[in-house]
């Protein structure tokens, strides 16, 4: 039995007040009482905190809480696109300021960026319980079943308050059905699909009518070949003479997933329930294109279980109070009989689990315009290796112990249309690591511990200029943890670093908002520019220690600076648009003489996304267009990627029995043979058939 980690206690938490902020109601009613504006489809840019959140009234609706804030934000609904088979990396990679590296097609590993981070430098949850893995510090988005979820909030640049860790790319958050929409939406629906490549797709969901008690459960299963054409460059990407056509082999994946809420109405709560999510994937590593391996394989299931308690608003409703307890558990296994993906014949089946609590709270002062937040949060994480080759062997097993606090508070000044504010976030991690005994009768040997404090401030303002017109800005000093996979290493080509210091970074960001209700024919305008500054020092990279080997060490360091515009409307109550557009200047300034200078790899200059949504009462048709200028894969910047324009179709056709409907969908459809990591291709055109009832 392991030692156990002495308890992390004692912190004293400063609010820093500095936010200049603006406040704008969108809609007006007779009696001059702020009404919340109506529901929205697709990407929401920056909406407002309506004036009342400062007076004995009701709070206003989630979306508006979350676009009200001085930081730069997206809301994605999702409640329209349940007949579309698409995955969290395309629905997430059409949103301004983010970038999604995958390394295959449909099921294949995923991770997104935002603002130019690493994948590493954003923060995911799921209903505010941590998603990133302690391991790797990465979230896979593939291990994310959109069908389970109602909507995903992005936050570029900031770590709000109300959820835990740094983040200096930003924050993610998925919203369930259940979270989102409770005593709303269908009470059953269900979707079939096919389409290229062997794709099936089957999803479910059942919600009972509100009552005393309240259920939702859905569920979905997922297969694909995968067995798509590509480009094989023989490994000489120089020599096209040799190139040659041929399949995507072991590239094969099946995914189920399942998530339910079983919710209690209860005398001064508005929230009781007890949550879970399951997901359960098997499938192929087919490898880089060019030496494709036939016998490796990988399987990997996350369960989690999360009781979230919200009760009464209290002090006429001045005081909000609510807290979640979670536990995680997720088993990662990886056969890799023929060395084909690593140096040795590999076999593993690790297990990493994650457990803790939270408790958000918020104040409203009315006579001072004063709003104050306030999060605390424990948490434990570990994680437990187990190699099967040459004989199976358990451990050394790696522990982490983090307490987080953060508050912020904000002041209206200026008759309410000028917020000032900013926030202090603290944390304490102690993280353990246990080798074997030299001797089989001693106890085993403690690394470390490694124990870390840091402190971050942050500060923003918001200021109406008119009732559609809106300045922000934002300041914030960030940092991420190393992971257990940089400090600690693993049984392979990595040697741990225990003395690794947190990434830091400090970013900075200005912009402008303008929306209303109505401008000419376009019902709902809004148009966000933003200018973004961020400074990056301490980046973990690895670097050869031995023949076969590496370490990594705190050397890298870059600047980004950039520019994001986002602009969207509906036309005559019949066409919808969409357009966002990001300009990257990201460079390598760490003094490493090949890396300094150098564009950070897998950030174009440009990236553009553009939707239109032509919409009737039976019928809809959709073009998406996305564009992404040439950059580079490596840090080096000896292999370049050529732009690409991909196109997609999606026409969807209502029956007029009520609830069904047919959606047909085209993919990449000028076939573009095209790769976000090198040596990874993606599938060219894809084509799906969806048919779909909710009732």
């Amino acid at each position: 039995m392991f030692p156990r980690s002495p308890r992390i206690h004692g912190f004293t938490l400063t609010a820093a007040l500095c936010l200049v902020i603006l406040h704008s109601s969108p809609v007006v009613s007779k009696k001059g009482e702020s009404e919340p504006p109506p529901a929205k489809e697709g990407i929401l840019d920056t909406l407002f905190w309506a004036p009342e959140i400062l007076v004995e009234a009701d709070r206003i609706g989630p979306e508006e809480d979350i676009m009200s804030r001085s930081g730069f934000s997206a809301v994605v609904n999702l409640s329209s696109r349940r007949n579309r088979v698409e995955d969290a990396a395309s629905i997430l990679a059409r949103s301004v300021g983010v970038r999604v590296r995958r390394y295959g097609g449909l099921g294949s590993f995923a991770t997104m960026s935002i603002r130019g981070s690493s994948s590493s430098q954003v923060q995911f949850y799921l209903d505010g319980v941590p998603l990133n893995d302690p391991y790797s510090g990465v979230t896979d988005l593939n291990d994310i079943s959109t069908g389970d979820l109602e909507r995903i909030e992005i936050y570029r640049g900031t770590s709000p308050t109300g959820f835990g860790g740094s983040s200096i790319g930003g924050t993610v958050n998925l919203v369930t059905a259940a979270q989102g929409s409770e005593g709303t939406g269908s009470l059953f629906e269900a979707h079939g699909s096919t389409g290229s490549f062997g794709t099936r797709r089957l999803t479910a969901a059942l919600r009972t009518p509100s009552g005393p008690l309240s259920l939702r459960f859905g569920g979905g299963y997922l297969e694909s070949s995968g067995d798509f054409p590509y480009t094989d460059d023989n490994g000489t990407p120089q020599n096209p003479d040799d190139d040659a056509e041929t399949l995507r082999l072991n590239n094969d994946f099946t995914r189920w997933n399942a998530a339910g809420r079983l919710g209690a109405e209860a005398r001064g709560f508005d929230d009781l329930s007890l949550n879970f999510s399951m997901v359960s994937r098997e499938g192929g590593i087919p490898g880089i294109g060019s030496n494709q391996s036939s016998t490796a394989r990988s399987e990997r299931e996350r369960r989690i279980g999360y009781l979230k308690i919200k009760p009464s608003a209290l002090a006429g409703k001045k005081i909000h109070l609510d807290g979640t307890a979670f536990y995680s558990w997720t088993a990662d296994r990886f056969d890799d009989p023929g060395g084909d993906i690593g140096l040795l014949r590999q076999s593993t089946d690790n297990r990493i689990i994650s457990k803790g609590g939270n408790i958000r709270s918020r104040f409203f002062v009315p006579a001072a315009r004063l709003s104050i937040e306030a999060f605390l949060e424990g948490r434990n994480e570990s994680f437990q290796p187990r190699d099967l080759l040459p004989q199976p062997s358990e451990g050394p097993e790696r522990k982490r112990s983090t307490v987080i606090a953060s508050a912020s508070a904000e002041f209206g000044l200026v008759a309410e249309r000028l917020f000032v504010g900013g926030g202090l976030r603290r944390e304490w991690s102690r993280s353990e690591f246990y080798e074997d005994p030299p001797f089989p009768w001693l106890p085993p040997v403690e690394q470390g511990p490694v124990e870390r404090d840091e402190t971050t401030p942050s500060a923003g303002f918001r200021a109406a200029i008119t009732s559609w017109f809106t300045i922000k800005g934002n300041w914030g000093k960030h940092y991420r943890l190393p992971s257990f996979y940089e400090m600690f290493g693993n049984s392979g080509t990595v040697t741990g670093s225990p003395g690794l210091e947190p990434e830091k970074g400090t970013n900075r960001d200005i912009g402008i908002v303008c929306s209303g209700q109505q401008l000419w024919k376009i019902s709902r305008p809004r148009f966000e520019a933003v200018y973004l500054n961020s400074e990056m020092e301490g980046l973990i990279l690895f670097f050869q220690n031995s023949q076969y080997t590496v370490k990594p060490r705190n050397i890298g360091s870059a600047t980004i600076r950039g520019f994001e515009f986002s602009t969207s409307g509906i036309v005559a109550n019949m066409l919808r648009l969409s357009l966002n557009y990001t300009r990257l200047d990201s460079r390598d300034t760490s003094p490493i003489p090949y890396y300094n200078g150098n564009e950070l790899p897998g950030r174009p200059r440009d990236e553009a996304s553009l939707s239109t949504e032509l919409f009737r009462r039976r019928w809809s048709v959709t073009w998406e267009f996305h564009y992404m200028g040439s950059n580079y894969l490596d840090r080096a910047n000896l292999v370049p990627s050529g732009e690409r324009k991909i196109h997609d179709l999606i026409l969807v056709l209502r029956s007029p029995v009520h609830g069904i409907s047919l959606s047909l969908e085209g993919r990449n459809l000028s076939d573009q043979r095209i790769y976000d990591v090198s040596g990874f291709p993606l599938p060219g055109r894809t084509l799906f058939a969806t048919i779909g009832y909710s009732n």
